[in-house]
Protein backbone atom coordinates (compact mmCIF):
# COMPACT_ATOMS: atom_id res chain seq x y z
CA UNK A 1 0.00 0.00 0.00
CA UNK A 2 3.19 2.26 0.61
CA UNK A 3 4.86 1.55 -1.98
CA UNK A 4 1.32 2.24 -4.27
CA UNK A 5 1.36 5.83 -2.57
CA UNK A 6 5.17 6.32 -3.71
CA UNK A 7 4.23 5.27 -7.18
CA UNK A 8 1.08 7.12 -7.84
CA UNK A 9 3.07 10.38 -6.46
CA UNK A 10 5.68 9.65 -8.35
CA UNK A 11 3.96 9.86 -11.85
CA UNK A 12 1.58 12.49 -10.46
CA UNK A 13 5.10 14.75 -10.28
CA UNK A 14 6.37 13.22 -13.71
CA UNK A 15 2.41 14.46 -15.21
CA UNK A 16 3.34 18.28 -13.70
CA UNK A 17 6.72 18.25 -15.42
CA UNK A 18 5.67 17.42 -18.45
CA UNK A 19 2.05 19.23 -18.39
CA UNK A 20 4.12 22.83 -16.87
CA UNK A 21 7.01 23.42 -18.82
CA UNK A 22 8.72 26.73 -19.86
CA UNK A 23 12.10 27.79 -21.39
CA UNK A 24 14.18 31.19 -21.71
CA UNK A 25 17.31 31.81 -23.74
CA UNK A 26 19.28 34.88 -24.65
CA UNK A 27 19.27 34.73 -28.53
CA UNK A 28 21.70 37.99 -28.60
CA UNK A 29 23.21 41.19 -27.23
CA UNK A 30 22.88 44.32 -29.60
CA UNK A 31 25.32 47.89 -28.58
CA UNK A 32 22.64 49.52 -30.83
CA UNK A 33 19.21 48.89 -32.11
CA UNK A 34 16.81 50.39 -33.96
CA UNK A 35 13.57 49.96 -36.06
CA UNK A 36 13.43 53.71 -37.19
CA UNK A 37 15.75 55.38 -39.53
CA UNK A 38 17.95 56.95 -37.59
CA UNK A 39 21.52 59.57 -38.47
CA UNK A 40 23.57 58.72 -35.88
CA UNK A 41 26.81 60.26 -37.47
CA UNK A 42 26.47 63.59 -35.94
CA UNK A 43 24.66 62.20 -32.53
CA UNK A 44 26.48 61.62 -29.05
CA UNK A 45 23.89 59.55 -27.49
CA UNK A 46 25.68 59.67 -24.10
CA UNK A 47 24.49 63.06 -24.13
CA UNK A 48 20.95 62.99 -25.42
CA UNK A 49 17.63 61.40 -22.93
CA UNK A 50 17.45 58.19 -21.73
CA UNK A 51 15.74 55.98 -20.16
CA UNK A 52 17.49 52.66 -19.08
CA UNK A 53 15.94 49.19 -18.28
CA UNK A 54 12.73 49.65 -20.77
CA UNK A 55 11.34 46.36 -21.55
CA UNK A 56 9.11 45.65 -25.22
CA UNK A 57 7.29 42.48 -25.56
CA UNK A 58 5.53 40.64 -28.06
CA UNK A 59 3.67 37.24 -27.78
CA UNK A 60 1.81 35.18 -29.34
CA UNK A 61 -1.04 32.23 -27.74
CA UNK A 62 -0.29 28.65 -28.43
CA UNK A 63 -3.64 26.30 -28.37
CA UNK A 64 -3.77 22.93 -28.59
CA UNK A 65 -0.25 22.83 -29.95
CA UNK A 66 -0.97 25.24 -33.24
CA UNK A 67 0.76 28.41 -33.03
CA UNK A 68 -1.46 31.32 -33.14
CA UNK A 69 0.63 33.54 -34.87
CA UNK A 70 4.33 34.03 -34.54
CA UNK A 71 6.14 36.96 -32.33
CA UNK A 72 8.21 39.45 -34.04
CA UNK A 73 11.65 41.42 -33.27
CA UNK A 74 10.49 44.67 -35.01
CA UNK A 75 7.50 44.57 -32.56
CA UNK A 76 9.03 44.04 -29.36
CA UNK A 77 11.66 46.82 -30.39
CA UNK A 78 8.63 49.08 -31.25
CA UNK A 79 7.32 48.31 -27.93
CA UNK A 80 10.36 48.97 -25.83
CA UNK A 81 10.96 52.63 -28.07
CA UNK A 82 7.37 53.94 -27.53
CA UNK A 83 7.68 52.69 -23.39
CA UNK A 84 11.10 54.61 -23.41
CA UNK A 85 9.97 57.50 -25.52
CA UNK A 86 13.04 57.27 -27.55
CA UNK A 87 14.01 55.94 -31.20
CA UNK A 88 17.11 53.73 -30.49
CA UNK A 89 18.35 50.97 -27.83
CA UNK A 90 21.96 50.91 -26.85
CA UNK A 91 22.55 47.65 -24.91
CA UNK A 92 19.91 45.71 -25.57
CA UNK A 93 19.27 42.20 -24.59
CA UNK A 94 16.83 40.42 -27.06
CA UNK A 95 14.91 36.99 -25.52
CA UNK A 96 12.81 34.17 -26.05
CA UNK A 97 10.56 32.78 -23.82
CA UNK A 98 7.98 30.02 -23.96
CA UNK A 99 5.99 28.48 -21.71
CA UNK A 100 3.16 25.70 -21.75
CA UNK A 101 -0.08 24.33 -19.31
CA UNK A 102 -1.40 21.41 -21.10
CA UNK A 103 -2.93 22.79 -23.74
CA UNK A 104 -2.19 26.55 -23.60
CA UNK A 105 0.88 28.48 -24.30
CA UNK A 106 2.52 31.24 -25.31
CA UNK A 107 5.55 32.47 -27.28
CA UNK A 108 7.03 36.01 -26.65
CA UNK A 109 10.30 37.76 -27.77
CA UNK A 110 11.61 40.36 -25.33
CA UNK A 111 14.23 43.52 -25.80
CA UNK A 112 15.49 44.79 -22.85
CA UNK A 113 17.66 48.07 -22.83
CA UNK A 114 18.21 51.63 -22.74
CA UNK A 115 16.40 53.61 -24.97
CA UNK A 116 17.78 57.02 -26.23
CA UNK A 117 16.31 59.98 -28.02
CA UNK A 118 18.74 60.73 -30.45
CA UNK A 119 16.52 64.01 -31.23
CA UNK A 120 17.01 65.32 -27.91
CA UNK A 121 13.52 66.57 -26.76
CA UNK A 122 11.86 66.16 -29.67
CA UNK A 123 9.33 62.96 -29.80
CA UNK A 124 7.86 61.13 -32.87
Amino acid sequence: MKRFVYVRSFICLMMCIIFLTGCSFRLAGMTVLSTRNVALNKVDLDKMPQVKGVKGEDSKWVVLGIPLGFPHLENAVDDALIKGGGDVMTDAVIQMEMWTILLFGQHAITVKGTVVNSRGGETK
